[in-house]
């Protein structure tokens, strides 16, 4: 008989904190706490989370702890939304809650966070496969940000992220309210010109079936849109009840469907950001999902814990949001699929040497996807440039710390070495560094066997004997130039791992 495993998932958001916990065993949801705090009201207005809501947050969190001591529980995940770390003193609250409850809150990046809320839908919706066989957006509006993301032949194509939320749209236009006749339109051309620059990024030739809306404040939406059960509303429908809304001051919608007064306030913005994108896709039809954050931290421990799986691949998905990038700063590609199979292969036949898990070989993979990007600002010195592309960039489904080691692969995949004055590399914690150094040094001997670009090499096999590394290539060409850049390359990895490898072929 399985032992039940109890897990708990915290979430803090702009306007609610949520407490989730679940039996892993047969993932049922035990219980299900929500208490609002109104942090975005305090960061929109103020820059700064007032003493009072950090009070009253710790005061909910306290209670959340007691509640998992009630069930047992010994092991939980609390995350702070992305949107949070936007106050001045983030870092403090962080603290305060540490101290006055015992949690540890982690910073989650945007990218993590869409990629955990992604996940969440999939498991939570039992057609997804078959749903993103066709052109499929899925809109996840939170209080303060959304995220537009695409999926068509089964496949993940493309995400981003808009500073553009119901409780930010009405904290920054909150003003206005009182002093223009008209304040509807100017909430429609403020939420229009954040969503205008969506074409430029957008991925073409997509034709949409599919409209998935996750997040925002679902309970208001269902009240007031959902005639029966169902978990969709024709396009027609919900442009009826959008004119409705539009005349109706929230505290008559708040009555009239039953809805907290904060959630009616929010209620107009988030159907007007429905609307425009709905106009973007041309989709006839939004799916309501109830998959929140919450769920994907449950999800992600479930596959982490328990070798669950989803029929989509969510890993496929990170390496693809590379790929876009890549492709977005017109890089080789054939360079790259050949330096990309000789850098996982090395990686995969010297794992007695490096001793790296199956995570680290995916920031390696992303690392051989991105390291010439650098080269679309200058060809000198391109590894430069491709750092600071890559910290700059958001690879969805990889926290901020993972896209820092990545970015340092690729800044010293080249010519370049770590020293004490490389302020970038320094600033990862000891452990990170070992795991930059040891891929950057992989990576560096897969680039070379590739350094005319000309893809001339057939065949490499790779053999790890008496502490010895031989690399044996195979080709009809002249591979001078390789063999020069191998033995240039090859003594960063000989500083690494204490080998010199040697190139045969």
């Amino acid at each position: 008989m399985a032992k039940h495993k109890l897990f708990a998932s915290i979430t803090v958001g702009l306007q609610t904190i949520v407490l989730k916990i679940a039996d892993l065993t047969n993932m049922s949801i035990l219980d299900y706490v929500k208490a609002n705090v109104s942090i975005g009201a305090d960061i929109y207005n103020q820059q700064m989370i007032a003493f009072q809501t950090v009070d009253q947050a710790c005061h909910q969190l306290a209670g959340f702890v007691q509640i998992m001591k009630d069930y047992g529980v010994t092991s939980y995940r609390a995350v702070a939304a992305s949107s949070v770390q936007e106050a001045r003193n983030a870092e403090y609250v962080r603290e305060q809650i540490r101290i006055k409850t015992g949690l540890n809150v982690e910073w989650l990046a945007n990218a993590e966070e869409r990629y955990l809320h992604n996940q969440a839908v999939a498991y939570n919706t039992d057609t997804f496969s078959e749903l993103i066989q066709d052109g499929t957006m899925l809109i996840d509006i939170g209080s303060g940000s959304m995220q537009l993301t695409v999926y068509n032949d089964g496949h993940f194509l493309f995400s981003r992220n808009i500073k553009l939320g119901p409780l930010r749209i009405r904290e920054m236009l909150g003003d206005l309210e009182s002093k223009t006749g008209d304040f509807v339109e100017i909430m429609e051309d403020y939420i229009r010109s954040k969503i205008d620059g969506y074409h430029q990024f957008a991925p073409k030739g997509v034709v949409y079936k599919n409209f998935v809306l996750v997040g925002t404040d679902l309970l208001a939406f269902k009240q007031t849109f959902m005639e029966t059960s169902s978990n969709k509303i024709s396009r027609t429908r919900f442009a009826e009840l959008y004119q409705h809304i539009l005349t109706i001051p929230p505290q008559a919608l708040a009555k009239e469907y039953r809805v907290p007064y904060d959630s009616a306030t929010q209620l107009l913005p988030s159907a007007m950001i429905l609307k425009m994108t709905l106009e973007i896709t041309g989709a006839e039809s939004i799916i309501l999902s109830d998959a929140d954050l919450a769920d994907g931290i449950l999800v992600h421990e479930l596959f982490r814990t328990r070798n669950n799986s989803l029929n989509h691949s969510f890993t496929e998905d990170i390496i693809v949001s590379a790929r876009n990038i890549a492709s977005r700063y017109n890089c080789d590609t054939e360079h790259i699929k050949m330096v990309e199979y000789f850098a996982l292969h090395l990686f995969d036949r010297l794992r007695r040497l490096h001793g790296l898990g199956k995570r680290d070989r995916l920031l390696l993979q992303l690392a051989a996807i991105l390291q010439d990007t650098g080269s679309y600002i200058d060809m000198n010195a391109h590894y430069v440039h491709s750092y600071y592309i890559i910290v700059s960039s958001e690879i969805i489904g990889i926290s901020e710390h993972e896209r820092d080691i990545v970015a340092n692969i690729a800044r010293y995949h080249s010519a370049e070495t770590p020293s004490s004055n490389s302020s970038a590399f320094q600033k990862l914690p000891t452990k990170s560094r070992l795991v930059a150094a040891k891929l950057a040094a992989i990576l560096r001997i897969a680039d070379a066997l590739d350094d005319s670009r000309q893809q001339k090499v057939e065949k490499m096999t790779v053999s790890l004997k008496n502490d010895q590394v031989t690399i044996t290539v195979h080709s009809d060409d002249d591979l001078s130039l390789e063999k020069q850049t191998f033995k240039d390359k090859a003594a960063y990895f000989e500083e690494v791992f204490g080998l010199k490898p040697i190139l045969r072929g």
